[in-house]
């Protein structure tokens, strides 16, 4: 539960000290391989700080070997030997790593955090890499996702490099660091023929067992040419419970009614919604690496790196309106000295289940091709040419039911209600970290049949193209003059080109053949298209001056047009559980039976809605708003010095590395006189967009400087400087002004009309995050097995892209025809610093048992400020994170339990309100620990029995807004357990 106390931490944190007598199957420990910065005297490049997913003893002594001659402050996470995966992704890889800490969604590990900062660029062998995830939209409220690791499986990874400082030789994009994925080299197999594997099956609480496996392939034909493949499956289902609302608007403050008279200052949002959530993921993976040794002196080499990863995630939700549907409290709420409701009663107009479906799939390509020339003269050289292609797609159906009263036509007869029951009470109340807890006061409601009518359907997807190109030349040249200094000059030019073009697309029902007439026709701004199917939105021409030829009669009262009271029945047929239970199931959401649609009906969004209603055709439509494209170019050059050899005493690397962008930005934006491919601005997609394009160019200048002093045989001190650029988020950059709108029940002339709540959009005029970084480490080594180790970072951000809200008054179906709300969009503030401590220590003991721990402290600053709070820190910054490992091997078991911990951590704002009643709140994402464990017998030399739990505490997630009692996301998490047998065979 996140509300352990403290001591209950510091107790997993000592079983996690003690784990000596577990150890580790894939413990991290500390070796070193890079291929940047090498000593100037050094044939091949120097390894650099690396920490290995292993835990054995050989491992560690070579590691710590290697780290003595290293020269860059980089972490690193490499596989003991092939066959060996202990993690579910690459972002769960790295998650122990000292500095390192990664986001978590559905049980698995997103995205990678380097010193809190999620404004990384990830690599593939130091060059251009796509994951197909780069930006996508998750869930009903379409939350915007970037930059998600979650797609790349361990198994086709020979290791990965997180570099925190870096040379003018790396590829530039990473504000905290840089990720590169490594392959495997063929050549580099220990026998000619190399076999290995695994087979496994893994559980997620009361899931089905589910396979996971994977296979290398490796032959070398001679010294001269190698090939190595792997093939990679793995299929996982999870179930969490979720507490969502952040994705609706329209929450309030002010004035809340109570029942009986009077008002309540309390923190309303306008619906909580309890989830039961199911996923499936299915994932292959494939690689191939070619590794050809043409001359003595000239290599070829080819990669291919193939992930095609399919999610369903299905959901069903109950809705509770605290500031919507004349929501109403009971006198005696309890409510704290901030506004905060800890428990009470409400009582609502309508009580609402949700059902939602998303069907996604990435699918990525990455291919590269590398000549490396070196015949061990002064002057070696490489070229290389890379191509990344990756396709996201996406298809989601969503259908609300009814358990109230809700006003819907038969014919030409007005003020049919399907189902009688309203209205609805429900009691709130909270304990501090945990689920909220809902208690309806007519719990049958809810599983009455007649009572639960199917009240709206719609589907929405998406559809993201990238392709990365890019070809680049280094040259090394190691002069005359310089021999007594181990001198070493490289230079090398890149040009790279990235495109994206991602589409956002409503599924939209025309009913011109149902009598709708085209409002065009008439002057007006709306077409006969419709995007929610739901029977409570009669005719727009309802609205069209009486006597308009093929006008329905309508029957509209003087506050009412008759669209929503007296229509003609327009969005039909209408069904309930009575009349059609095969369309339903029963699912116990927060603790309430109810029925809901039945999710394995949506699996195909588009045929279930098509089939729904089979006598009005459907049709994809591009939202302009949310669609773009983006075409980016950059040409580069750097040089940089190396000084200092494996004999000498010191090692100095600097450089500059130079970087010219130019940047298209192809985005839309609403005209002044907007008219939609829909019956109203919130019913379908704008038809006449100002196509808006934005030019730009901007060149940067990325000095760097690092420097390695051996004190004695066992002390070393590092100093590195540099400047660093991060690009911006594709979302921000790209997307025009999207809006929300909800149903108004409200009494009035709006009563049953679409209002503006909130909205947001992009600004194609944002510039990248640029910084600058200092660090400086200390590192001791004890014997062949130990080491203990401090660093300080500091980084100076120009920068931070924030939100702001503005008000904006938005056209909508209003009779005033516009509705004032907030409005967001993001903007170059001011800067910011980040400064921390790292300190790690390791050790291996000759009896078999050793252990590893980190701990990070990261102090953040911005000018940013909302309602409460000045001197905000950086979003997802977490103060104190620490990482703490113990194993054993010996005898042929091998065992290893870790336990990860991060603080609580600033997330952005959340503003709403409208007029002068606007309020902005921070969110906090609440402070999460794992507890993992591996244990592993070797039955034979070729064979290795494993068993492994992930989150064995079953640890969930959370968000809370301002205050920790104010709860805004929270997400159960079920244990996962892993169980099989690894193999491997040379020959």
């Amino acid at each position: 539960m996140i509300s352990k106390t403290y001591a209950t931490r510091y107790a997993l944190m000592a079983a996690a000290s003690s784990v000596v007598l577990l150890g580790a199957g894939q413990a991290l420990a500390q070796t070193a391989a890079t291929d940047a910065a090498a000593p100037a005297s050094a044939q091949e490049p120097s390894a650099v700080e690396e920490v290995i997913v292993t835990g054995f003893r050989a491992s560690l002594q070579s590691a710590l070997s290697a780290k003595k001659n290293s020269n860059l402050i980089i972490e690193s996470v490499t596989a003991e030997d092939m066959g060996k995966f202990p993690d579910q992704n690459i972002a769960e890889s790295l998650q122990r790593l000292p500095g390192v800490q990664i986001d978590r969604e559905n049980g698995q590990g997103t995205r990678v955090r380097i010193r809190g900062l999620d404004q990384n660029v990830t690599v593939l062998n130091n060059d251009i890499f796509v994951s197909g995830m780069e930006l996508f939209r998750l869930g009903e409220g379409k939350i915007n996702q970037t930059n998600s690791l979650e797609g790349i499986p361990s198994e086709l990874i020979g290791g990965v490099d997180v570099y925190k400082s870096p040379d003018a030789s790396l590829l530039e994009g990473g504000l905290g660091g840089i990720i590169n994925l490594k392959t495997r080299n063929a050549r580099s197999l220990r026998d000619d023929t190399t076999i290995a594997g695994d087979l496994r099956g893994n559980k997620a609480g009361d899931t089905d067992w589910n396979p996971t496996g994977s296979l290398v392939l490796g032959h070398k034909f001679s010294d001269r040419f190698a090939v190595l493949g792997t093939l990679s499956y793995d299929k996982t289902e999870i179930h969490t419970d979720v507490l969502g609302g952040e994705n609706r608007g329209g929450w309030a403050f002010n004035d809340r009614p109570v029942v009986g008279g009077g008002t309540l200052d309390v923190w309303s949002p306008e619906y909580r919604y309890a989830t039961y959530r199911d996923q499936e993921r299915k994932r292959l993976g494939a690689s191939i690496n070619l590794d050809f040794a043409l001359t003595d002196s000239l290599q070829l080499t080819g990669d291919w790196f193939h992930s095609d990863l399919k999610i369903k995630t299905s959901e069903a939700s109950i809705k509770f309106p605290f500031a919507n549907e004349n929501a109403t409290y009971a006198a005696g709420a309890s409510v704290d000295g901030n506004g905060v409701l800890q428990s009470g009663t409400v009582t609502a107009n309508s009580a609402e289940g949700t059902s939602y479906l998303q069907d996604s799939q990435a699918k990525t390509d990455n291919f590269q091709v590398a000549l490396n020339w070196d015949n061990g003269g002064r002057v070696t050289g490489s070229v290389r040419a890379a191509y990344s292609t990756a396709d996201y797609e996406s298809a989601s159906a969503n259908n609300d039911v009814r358990y109230t009263q809700y006003t819907v036509r038969n014919g030409t007869a007005a003020g049919l209600v399907p189902n009688a029951t309203a209205p609805a009470t429900f009691t709130y109340s909270y304990a501090n970290g945990d689920n909220p807890k809902f208690t309806p006061a007519n719990a049958a409601q809810f599983t009455t049949p007649s009572s639960v009518f199917a009240k709206s359907h719609w589907v929405f997807g998406e559809d993201t193209q990238i392709d990365n190109t890019s070809i680049r030349g280094d040259l090394k040249f190691r002069p005359e003059f310089g021999e007594s200094g181990d001198l070493v000059i490289t230079a090398g030019v890149r040009y790279a080109e990235r495109k994206i073009d991602s589409e956002f697309w409503q599924l939209l029902a025309d009913y011109s053949g149902k009598g709708e007439l085209n409002g065009r026709s008439f002057g007006q701004d709306w077409t006969p298209y419709g995007y929610f199917q739901d029977g409570a939105i009669g005719f727009k021409s309802c609205g069209l001056p009486a006597g308009t030829p093929g006008r329905p009669n309508c029957g509209q009262t003087a506050t009412d047009d008759g669209r929503f009271g007296a229509s003609p029945a327009l969005i039909t047929p209408y069904q309930t559980a009575a009349s059609n239970p095969e369309r339903f199931e029963t699912l116990t959401v927060g603790g309430i039976n109810a029925l809901f649609q039945k999710r394995s009906l949506m699996e195909n969004p588009v045929a279930w809605l098509s089939n729904l209603y089979s006598s009005t055709p459907f049709q994809k439509f591009a939202d302009p708003i949310q669609s773009f494209r983006i075409k980016e170019r950059t040409t580069t050059g750097y040089g940089m010095v190396d000084l200092g050899g494996s004999d000498d005493r010191y090692h100095v690397n600097a450089g500059v590395r130079v970087v010219r962008t130019e940047l298209t930005i192809d985005s839309s934006g609403t005209p002044t006189t907007p008219w939609y491919w829909g019956t109203d601005s919130w019913n379908g997609v704008i038809g006449n967009p100002d196509a808006i394009k934005t030019t730009r160019e901007y060149t940067d200048v990325l000095p760097s400087a690092s420097a390695v002093f051996d004190i004695n045989d066992s002390d070393k001190v590092r100093v590195s400087a540099a400047r660093v650029v991060s690009r911006q988020d594709l979302f921000q950059l790209g997307q025009g002004s999207a809006f929300n709108f909800t149903r108004s029940s409200t009494p009035g002339p709006n009563l049953n009309r679409f209002l503006y709540t909130n909205g947001s959009g992009g600004n194609p005029d944002l510039d990248p995050y640029r910084a600058s970084q200092f660090d400086i480490a200390y590192e001791r080594y004890i014997g062949r097995s130990g080491i203990v180790s401090g660093a300080f970072f500091y980084k100076s951000v120009d920068s931070f892209i924030q939100t702001d809200t503005v008000p904006r008054t938005v056209a909508d179906g209003s009779v005033e025809g516009a509705t004032l709300g907030v409005y967001t969009a993001p903007v170059n503030g001011d800067g910011g610093s980040i400064k921390g401590v790292e300190l790690a220590a390791q050790y291996a003991f000759e009896n078999g048992f050793g252990f590893n721990a980190n701990y990070t402290f990261s102090d953040s600053e911005t000018s940013k400020s909302n309602d409460y709070d000045d001197n905000l820190p950086i979003p997802g910054v977490a103060k104190h994170a620490f990482n703490l490992q113990g194993f054993y091997e010996g005898h042929g078991f091998e065992a290893r339990v870790s336990y990860a911990w991060r603080d609580k951590s600033y997330q952005g704002d959340f503003s709403f309100g409208s007029g002068t009643d606007r309020h902005s709140l921070g969110t906090w994402e609440r402070a999460y620990g794992q507890l993992d464990a591996q244990v592993g017998y070797q039955v034979t030399p070729a064979i290795k029995i494993v068993l492994e739990g992930i989150n064995l505490t079953e640890e969930p997630t959370g968000r809370y807004l301002q205050w920790e009692n104010l709860p805004f996301r929270y997400a159960t998490a079920d244990r996962r357990i892993v169980l099989g047998a690894r193999f491997k065979l040379g020959m």
